[in-house]
């Protein structure tokens, strides 16, 4: 166990609420594949986790921007990749880690979900997020908070730098996630009280503003107390 507070930060970009001193509170932050510090998302580096080509495209064996651009063009803005290389490239030490977030298969999350005692299973490979969520609960962080994933099923999922008609396409299945599955797991590892999603509820909006879901989820007390602290509701 530790008593360092986690936050497992989502790519779910804000573009009106300001969130920087609230993530930027966390001791340790996680962030996923092309994600960086600033443009709202906290200054904090943190620890960035990669999927498998992710990892291999930009680290073990790292090809070129006009290869990543081409590679990666279909599910990113060409200028988000221009620049996120950029950037990687001149800040990579600056992350207090990069790894490979292992891509085990479904069955073995399913596994520690039943033992979770959740009544919910993946049917499809489980999104880097949601490996690094599961993961620190089975190695024993009681102190998760995650930020800047979806709680609400009908909510179109989009990311920081996704091409266009990337986030519609996800909506109707068409990915190797299930991103309903995922958002009704992390709903009940919420209110089971597993790890603390409160700040997914969050809209983007100006004003502090929550936005209920179909799951009822409810935020939970440290969360309200931050969210009061920082922004005086």
């Amino acid at each position: 166990m530790t008593d360092k507070k986690t936050l497992i930060l989502g790519n779910k970009h804000y573009h009106k609420f300001k969130l920087d001193n609230i993530i930027d509170s966390f001791d340790v932050v996680y962030r996923f594949n092309l994600a960086c510090p600033g443009k709202n998302s906290g200054t904090k580096f943190g620890i960035l986790a990669m999927c498998c080509h992710v990892y291999e495209n930009f680290v073990s064996r790292p090809i070129n921007k006009e290869e990543v651009i081409g590679k990666y063009k279909h599910d990113y803005d060409t200028s988000f990749l221009s620049n996120w290389y950029d950037f990687f490239q001149k800040n990579k030490e600056s992350f207090d880690k990069i790894y490979h977030e292992s891509e085990k298969p479904f069955g073995d999350w399913n596994r520690v979900l039943e033992e979770q005692g959740s009544p919910h299973r993946f049917s499809r490979l489980l999104s880097t997020g949601y490996s690094v969520i599961l993961r620190n609960l089975v190695e024993g962080n009681d102190k998760i908070y995650v930020s800047g994933f979806t709680l609400c099923p009908e909510e179109l999922r989009e990311s920081m730098g996704d091409a266009d008609g990337i986030a519609l396409a996800r909506s109707q299945g068409k990915s190797c996630h299930s991103f309903s599955e995922e958002s009704r797991i992390l709903a009940w590892l919420h209110n089971n009280k597993k790890i603390d999603a409160s700040l997914c509820m969050l809209e983007d909006t100006e004003e502090l503003s929550l936005k209920p879901n179909g799951y009822g989820t409810e935020p939970s007390e440290f969360i309200l107390g931050l969210l009061n602290k920082e922004y005086s509701v």
